[in-house]
């Protein structure tokens, strides 16, 4: 909403639920979603993230950046070029400093809005920081989805590269998990995938991968943060870029991959029937061409072709639930448009996602002993109680996708195993194909497999806590429970009856808290127990 006595310039994008009063916004400014502009001064260039505050008569420099929840006081003044992170509050006027984010790595790779924080300028600069930081001639694997804000940013990825000399093997459009299987099948120094964010459609996340397909490391993401800092990227002769090489068979080869030693007689007699919620643009030639070779009939229920939120598809769990229950013989499944994550329904309509999904999966592996069990310290502890009985072994990682994906490629690599059962929690198609190869073989139903999984009773809360707060509370955790914790990512702390995970958030100005109880209630109470300490 804009009111009245508000002035606003050439080029400026205002998002949804925006509000604007008495204020002055210079040119090609951008307004979040829910952010509040109130009898302030905003210059050129400025971005103010969503649910971002400005009250008044403070002052915005031009080209400064406002990151999500961030607030500026009334009466402060922000030079130009600062950038207020997530969460944060200002209450006195900002001069000095740069215009550096704390950094430009996140979770999951770089993550921005589309055409507003990742652009294709940018794109072309952290392509040639990429490039710098490998040799000359080294190979780079690129891909991206079907979406054209993805398509753009991948063209101007592929031009930064090539200025620093390395070659471009090109996969075209396609997933998360077929990218990162092309990148070890051609024997890639790396690879970038470009994908519009599962949690947030209107922003593109460039998701980095090393030789093994797996997440670069953080010591290479310091790299390529400090080579754009520097803005000494290598720059190559004319004569030494390398042309881009298309790759139009790896779609292809990677539904081979996904298909390699599943039973299709078994699955075709046992006449699978799947309802699935999936974005076609993007799925559907992996889809439909794996499900048809196997003899899978298929039943579609989707939103439109767009790219949407993950909570849009969420939105869709009761209509897939009815239409399992309707159909009397049937699975249900929900996929993201890069098949980065998975929610199943057994034909009793029961929502099999996240902690249920993994314990699943550990089952699969543990039944068929095909190598440990790799999950990170978050997993439920009835998958030790698996392991023991099926006789096999857990190994516990890091929350991270980062750490768990080094762990389960450097332990296939190592032992020289495929990576078809592990790879199963970050690849959505993968898993959801072996879990009904796995019934139809062993001719029992999904609910039958789930029920060999005892109950168990998990509990995860986000806490604010202001960035300067975390080291804190982690030292006092780590003071109060000296004998009966683990360090291995967070704090960790062991209680006679369940255990509590306290974990800052490396983007947000946050603590997670998981709790596992012996009952509902007992992890309840751990979890206000931990939340209050983490606020103290």
């Amino acid at each position: 909403m804009i009111d009245s006595f508000s002035v606003i310039g050439d080029g400026c994008l205002v998002q949804e639920q925006a509000t604007i009063k008495r204020s002055v916004l210079w040119d090609n400014v951008y307004i979040g979603p829910k952010s509040s502009i109130r009898g302030a001064v905003v210059a050129s260039g400025v971005k103010i993230n969503s649910n971002a505050s400005i009250y008044e008569g403070s002052v915005v420099g031009n080209e400064s950046v406002l990151k999500e929840r961030s607030l500026l006081k009334p009466d402060v003044k922000l030079w130009p070029g600062k950038v207020i992170e997530a969460g944060a509050t200002v209450e006195s006027s900002l001069v000095w400093g740069t215009a550096k984010a704390k950094n430009l790595f996140g979770i999951e790779g770089i993550t921005g809005l589309a055409n507003i924080d990742i652009t294709p300028e940018f794109a072309c600069r952290v392509g040639a920081a990429y490039g710098a930081g490998l040799g000359i001639g080294s190979k780079v694997g690129i891909s991206c989805d079907s979406f054209p804000a993805s398509i753009m940013i991948k063209s101007a990825l592929a031009s930064g590269l090539q200025s620093s000399g390395v070659e471009v093997l090109d996969f075209g459009q396609g997933i998360t998990p077929m990218h990162r299987f092309a990148v070890r099948a051609n024997n890639c120094k790396g690879g970038i995938h470009v994908r519009i964010n599962s949690h947030r459609s209107d922003k593109i996340n460039l998701l980095f991968t090393n030789e093994l397909g797996g997440n670069i490391s953080r010591g290479q993401e310091r790299k390529i943060e400090g080579t754009l800092d520097r803005e000494d990227s290598r720059r190559v002769d004319a004569k030494k870029i390398i042309p881009i090489k298309n790759d139009q068979v790896v779609a292809g080869l990677y539904i081979e991959n996904v298909i390699h030693g599943i039973n299709a007689e078994a699955i075709k007699k046992s006449g699978h029937h799947l309802v699935l919620s999936y974005n076609r643009t993007n799925l559907d030639p992996f889809i439909s061409k794996t499900l048809g070779t196997l003899g899978i009939t298929l039943e579609n229920l989707e939103l439109d072709d767009q790219p949407k939120d993950w909570q849009n598809y969420l939105a869709l769990l009761q209509d897939v639930q009815k239409a399992v229950e309707s159909h009397g013989k049937a699975t249900g499944a929900i996929i993201d448009p890069n098949a980065d994550r998975l929610i199943m329904i057994d034909g009793k309509g029961n929502v099999i996602s996240d902690e249920m999904l993994t314990a699943l999966l550990s089952l699969i592996i543990l039944k068929e002993k095909v190598g440990p069990v790799i999950v990170p310290v978050t997993a439920p502890r009835v998958i030790d109680e698996l392991a023991e009985r099926y006789k096999g072994r857990v190994v516990r990682t890091k929350t991270s996708q980062q750490d768990l994906l080094d762990k389960i490629l450097s332990h296939s690599n190592q032992v020289g195993e495929p990576v078809h059962h592990q790879m199963m929690n970050f690849d959505a198609l993968s898993a959801l194909i072996r879990v009904l190869d796995f019934c139809a073989r062993e001719g029992v139903a999904l609910s039958e497999l789930l029920s060999e999984i005892p109950e168990f009773y998990l509990q995860k809360k986000e806490v604010e806590v202001p960035w300067e707060a975390k080291g804190r509370v982690i030292r006092r955790l780590i003071e109060e429970q000296a004998d009966k914790m683990e360090l291995l990512d967070g704090v960790k702390v062991y209680h006679p009856h369940g255990w509590a995970l306290v974990l800052p958030d490396p983007e947000e100005p946050i603590c997670r808290v998981f709790t596992e109880g012996i009952s509902m209630e007992v992890a309840e109470e751990l979890t206000d127990l931990y939340a209050q300490k983490s606020i103290k």
